[in-house]
């Protein structure tokens, strides 16, 4: 069973991913913007990550994101099959790594940010 991180999602959105997570044999946490200083580990409850008491602002990071945490490739590729069949689009997902496990929410917020924005501006580029 994976877990998936959710951050800032629509009521209807938030619903449609419970449901839809639920029949795959996920969970859904829904991240309150108190945790966004603590590393994704504590966040996730993997084992070993204790709470921290970073200092963040508090403030909402601004857009819906989505963190998959313990999925093998096969339940990632079926779960993302599903949110496109549902179309459920939520632009900024990312995998929990071994190399992002100690970031906060908010330090990965802003990577997938950067990157979306870079994709996003080749994508409309002329070519």
């Amino acid at each position: 069973m994976g877990m998936l991180l959710a951050y800032e999602l629509e009521k209807g959105t938030e619903r449609e991913l419970k449901s839809l997570a639920a029949a795959l044999g996920h969970q859904v946490k829904m991240v309150s913007s108190s945790n966004y200083g603590e590393p994704l580990g504590y966040v996730a409850g993997i084992t070993g990550f204790k709470k921290t008491n970073a200092k963040d602002t508090g403030e909402k990071i601004g857009s819906e994101m989505l963190i998959f945490c313990g999925l093998d490739s096969e339940a990632m590729d079926a779960l993302l099959a599903a949110l496109k069949e549902r179309k459920l689009r939520i632009p900024l997902k990312a995998v929990v790594t071994p190399y992002n496990i100690q970031w906060s929410s908010r330090m990965l917020y802003e990577e997938l940010k950067k990157e979306h924005e870079s994709m996003t501006a080749m994508k409309n580029s002329p070519r």
